[in-house]
C-alpha cells in the first residue's frame, strides 16, 4: 500500500513539472537600463550568473570581457557584454 502512494505521489510530481511553460529565450534586441545597471554592478561575477544577466537583458549572447581581452569591435545588437574590473567584479553592462 505504502509502495502504490510512493509511486503516485512521484506520478503526481512528474505531472506537474511536465504542465510548466518554458520559458522563451531572449531573442533580442539586448536591452540594458539603469535598473539592471544598478543590480548587477558592484556585484561579484560568476558564470552561473551569466544567463540571468543574459536573460534580464533579453540578448541572444553573452560575453565577458575582463581587463586586457582582446574583443572585436562589430556591433551586435543582440549581444551583451558584461565588463568586469580586476577583482571579477562587474563594471558594466552594455549592448553591441
Amino acid at each position: 500500500m505504502t509502495r502504490i502512494m510512493t509511486v503516485a505521489a512521484l506520478a503526481g510530481l512528474v505531472a506537474g513539472c511536465t504542465t510548466m511553460e518554458r520559458m522563451s529565450e531572449p531573442a533580442g534586441p539586448c536591452r540594458v537600463n539603469m535598473t539592471l545597471q544598478m543590480r548587477y554592478v558592484g556585484t561579484d561575477f560568476n558564470m552561473a550568473m551569466r544567463p540571468e544577466v543574459q536573460y534580464a537583458a533579453n540578448a541572444r549572447t553573452a560575453r565577458i570581457v575582463r581587463p586586457d581581452d582582446a574583443r572585436t569591435m562589430d556591433m551586435r545588437p543582440d549581444r551583451l557584454t558584461i565588463l568586469l574590473d580586476e577583482d571579477g567584479k562587474v563594471n558594466a553592462l552594455t549592448c553591441g
